[in-house]
């Protein structure tokens, strides 16, 4: 099958990326902004890292599709607020790269939900660092070794994100938030 070009007119309607995430609240967001910072004055993990904001990703799609919300809506009807407890950094090996994460201690709820959203992750983290050189990951690991932080919220509410792809420069610029109940 062809690749469709994102900036090529289409007889089915404008390409859209899609981001299913949960949200920390503010100050999390504020705390781990802070640690990619430290991150990055040790080593370099990349300004896309370093402004990259705090999130449990449950699923991503590329779609025409503008119902996406609607279905993602449906989807995650029957799920009720919930507690997440962030404690601990693991990583990711991708055989060339390395991704380090913030570890989620209680992920029951987020994997039930990733399942309900049809995606294929069950591991369900916040990023620190996505796809770094190994080189990286071991200037960084004595700071890592010594991390300490935890965090707990409850979620009440999955958010949909939506960007063009005919202007991804410009990055998710449309938001719907999805009460829990």
């Amino acid at each position: 099958m062809k690749k469709r070009i994102h900036n090529q007119t289409s007889l089915f309607g404008p390409d859209y990326a899609y981001l299913v995430v949960l949200s920390p609240p503010d100050d999390i967001k504020a705390d781990i902004a802070l640690i990619k910072k430290e991150l990055n004055a040790i080593a370099d993990i990349t300004e896309k890292n370093v402004h990259s904001i705090a999130h449990i990703t449950l699923t991503d799609r590329r779609t025409d599709d503008e119902a996406l919300p609607e279905i993602i809506k449906e989807l995650t009807s029957g799920s009720k607020p919930f507690p997440i407890k962030v404690q601990g950094w693991d990583y990711f090996d991708h055989k060339n790269s390395v991704t380090v994460y913030l570890k989620i201690n209680n992920p029951e709820p987020i994997i039930e939900l990733m399942i309900s959203v049809k995606s294929k992750a069950r591991t369900p983290h916040i990023s620190l660092a996505k796809k770094i050189p190994y080189k990286t990951f071991e200037v960084l690991k004595p700071y890592l070794e010594k991390l300490e932080y935890t965090a707990e919220w409850t979620c009440k509410e999955v958010t949909v994100l939506k960007k063009l792809m005919s202007k991804k420069e410009l990055g998710f610029k449309d938001r719907v938030s999805i009460p829990l109940q």
